[in-house]
């Protein structure tokens, strides 16, 4: 029966030889730590950590007379109630504990976006990351089916510089494509050039912490993949690809 009554006693968060410990304060009523131990068959090397945890808890407060400590028992009653205190508190900050979940090693996420709103969205997150450089892998004219010449100009290459943001791209070969090339040097960026018959409907943006897909404006569809593992892996891909195609002169082609 005694060993039942323990093993209640461990259910409110107790350790095996508190509950023992607690049931032998209840038992003896005020009692030394030398009666405790010898009552509780807890060895007395062990004794005064549990001591504290049952201090802790509020199951037992200590006090002393005639220069000698003593421990006495709270009731059950109060020592269930302080349980209950403590399965609320905690309750209610669930949602503050939660936001601890996976904080060292962030839970991957993969989100959908849309329109040209969804298009600077991404822009913002770059911008905002205080990242100092990105990769793209793109065919050229795919930003202009979300927002005007003006906006990338103006806002995209503007920001890009001012926040000292630098880029390599691979972009297809086209007579637009040479002319963003051509810029380079002056918009922070190091392109090279893939083959003209390279399909590349969806433009590929490769931050540190995301990768950026988006679609031709006709399929309205962008989505950010947040996980470092997959962001390694196209980095890899992009750098890989980098290292076989040749290298521009944008000096040459700027002047």
């Amino acid at each position: 029966m005694k060993k039942d009554i323990v093993k209640i006693i461990e259910r409110i968060g107790f350790s095996d030889k508190a509950a023992k410990v607690y049931l032998s304060a209840l038992e003896l009523g005020e009692a030394t730590v030398q009666s405790l131990a010898k009552r509780s068959e807890v060895k007395r090397t062990s004794i005064y950590y549990v001591l504290e945890e049952l201090k802790t808890s509020g199951a037992i407060v200590p006090t002393r007379r005639n220069k000698r400590l003593y421990y006495i028992p709270v009731p059950p009653k109060e020592v269930l109630t302080l349980a209950r205190e403590r399965m609320y508190e905690f309750e209610n900050s669930i949602p503050e504990i939660e936001a601890f979940q996976h904080k060292a090693f962030p839970k991957p996420r993969l989100y959908f976006l849309y329109g040209p709103q969804g298009f600077k969205h991404i822009w913002e997150m770059i911008f905002s990351s205080h990242e100092k450089d990105f990769r793209i892998i793109t065919e050229g004219s795919n930003f202009l089916d979300f927002v005007r010449e003006k906006y990338i100009i103006d806002d995209i290459i503007k920001t890009k510089r001012k926040l000292g943001i630098k880029s390599r791209q691979l972009i297809v070969d086209s007579p637009y494509a040479r002319t963003i090339v051509a810029k380079d040097f002056v918009e922070g960026r190091e392109s090279k050039i893939l083959p003209p018959r390279t399909k590349l409907p969806f433009t590929e943006v490769i931050s540190e912490h995301f990768v950026a897909f988006i679609s031709p404006r006709w399929d309205d569809t962008l989505f950010v993949v947040e996980n470092e593992s997959f962001v390694t892996t196209r980095k890899s891909n992009f750098d890989l690809l980098w290292s076989l195609l040749p290298k521009i002169d944008t000096n040459k082609e700027t002047k």
